[in-house]
């Protein structure tokens, strides 16, 4: 009971830097490439609710895979399915948005995702129910 209640810590914490994070990166990477203080509070709000949404997201799904693969020969390999899933999504919310700056905008969040990924991955091997059983 512990070890869920520490993981579902973790992850909010998690929730809650990544969108204030992001939010100010999206405003500091636009706030030259819009004249209209609106647009540039847009970008940023949709950035970090993404990226908490997405860091919520991600880590539900990196469980799910960490916990599939838990006796794959490199059980680390699951983080690719939920970042290329972050990847693919960040990218078409932005585009979507028109933010002028994408690839300056998105790419801490692809970087920082893997990292937290990698992270997080190496947290759950270490519970008993993500360790392999044979």
């Amino acid at each position: 009971m512990l070890n869920l209640h520490a993981t579902k810590l973790q992850t909010f914490f998690a929730v809650v830097v990544s969108f204030v994070f992001y939010f100010s990166w999206s405003w500091f990477a636009n706030h030259n490439a819009l004249d209209e203080p609106f647009l540039l509070l847009r970008g940023a709000l949709v950035q970090g609710s993404y990226s908490a949404f997405m860091t919520l997201t991600f880590s539900s799904l990196l469980s799910f895979t960490i916990e599939k693969m838990k006796c794959h020969k490199h059980p680390f390999l699951a983080i690719m399915p939920p970042l290329l899933m972050q990847s693919m999504i960040v990218y078409g919310i932005n585009y979507l948005n028109n933010t002028p700056n994408i690839l300056l905008t998105i790419a801490p969040s692809i970087f920082f995702t893997a990292l937290y990924g990698i992270i997080f991955a190496f947290s759950l091997r270490k519970k008993p129910q993500y360790q392999c059983d044979e």
